[in-house]
């Protein structure tokens, strides 16, 4: 049996924990959240980490108002995912919630790495540089309905 090797004891370093929200709107378009790390720009989910002692529902709630200025019912959960480097030194467990606006407006949270805040149209998807890579997972979810329960789609580090 092989031993692994990790950048950090397993025991010094725990995952982190994010929580996006998937908002569609009537007209088939996407709320997604730019950012900019370096001189890489890609977009997100709205979401962030979730903090001690908050559920998922204040998270999501809270980070959407805070990147993007609206307001948010959740409505249920989607998807769960992890993103583990290959050299096991960073371990994120995304949680995908999905909502629909009930309030605020529209505008770019004043975060260092949000480069921009937009409604895109969800045909266009397939075509933008999203992270983690869960474009096609929201694609066939539209066709069938977004899930009930929670569907696990795997480690999408990239």
């Amino acid at each position: 049996m092989s031993k692994r090797r990790y950048k950090h004891k397993p025991s010094q370093v725990i995952p982190t924990t994010r929580v996006s929200v998937i908002v569609i709107g009537a007209d088939k378009k996407i709320l997604l959240v730019r950012h900019r790390k370096g001189n890489r720009l890609y977009w997100v989910l709205p979401g962030g980490r979730l903090e001690y002692g908050e559920t998922f529902v204040e998270c999501a709630v809270r980070e959407l108002k805070e990147e993007t200025g609206l307001d948010v019912e959740i409505e249920g959960f989607c998807f769960l995912s992890e993103a583990i480097a290959p050299d096991r030194s960073r371990h994120i467990v995304n949680i995908y919630l999905r909502g629909k606006v009930v309030g605020g407006a529209l505008r770019v949270g004043n975060e260092p790495v949000l480069a921009g805040v937009d409604f895109i149209p969800v045909s266009d998807l397939e075509r933008l540089t999203l992270f983690p890579p869960i474009a096609k997972s929201i694609l066939s979810s539209l066709i069938s309905g977004l899930p009930n329960g929670m569907q696990y789609l795997g480690n999408l580090w990239v």
